[in-house]
């Protein structure tokens, strides 16, 4: 009897640990313009102006980006799971993202090509993408890691 209460103890602590987890999932759904005043961006960084649209689609969280009049698309699967985020004729990024207690985590690496292989350049560290929504769901922050820059978003 003891042993059944301690098994059912345990499966149901396994299922709250889960529940919490996915209730601690911020949603970033909505639109985002960028506050340059308060953000902290690189000497180098030419950027004007930039509204992200963010989507949750099943699994699946889309970034809609445009940047100084371009757009750009970038999809992730918050599992854990390395795939390919972008094919260019001189490679593949490739990118996990994950969630970190309430932060979206995205870590890149470049894959070289060159005629009939593939190369991974090791020792280099993946780029690292953090994003973070306050608490009070009206500022999103995206947390760069080379270059360091901190891209402030107001909610619209």
């Amino acid at each position: 009897m003891r042993q059944l209460l301690i098994t059912i103890t345990l499966v149901l602590a396994g299922m709250f640990s889960v529940l919490a987890q996915t209730a601690a999932v911020p949603d970033f759904s909505g639109t985002w313009v960028l506050n340059i005043a308060k953000s902290t961006l690189a000497k180098d960084n030419t950027i004007k102006s930039e509204t992200v649209v963010i989507e949750y689609k099943k699994s699946k969280i889309v970034f809609h980006y445009k940047t100084d009049g371009r757009k750009n698309t970038e999809t992730y699967m918050p599992d854990g799971q390395a795939r390919v985020t972008e094919d260019m004729s001189t490679g593949q990024l490739i990118s996990k993202a994950s969630w970190h207690d309430s932060s979206l985590v995205i870590e890149s690496t470049l894959h070289m090509k060159m005629p009939n292989v593939v190369v991974t350049v090791s020792g280099l560290k993946p780029v690292i993408d953090t994003w973070t929504l306050a608490a009070d769901g009206r500022t999103l922050t995206h947390e760069t890691d080379e270059p360091k820059e901190i891209f402030v978003y107001d909610r619209q």
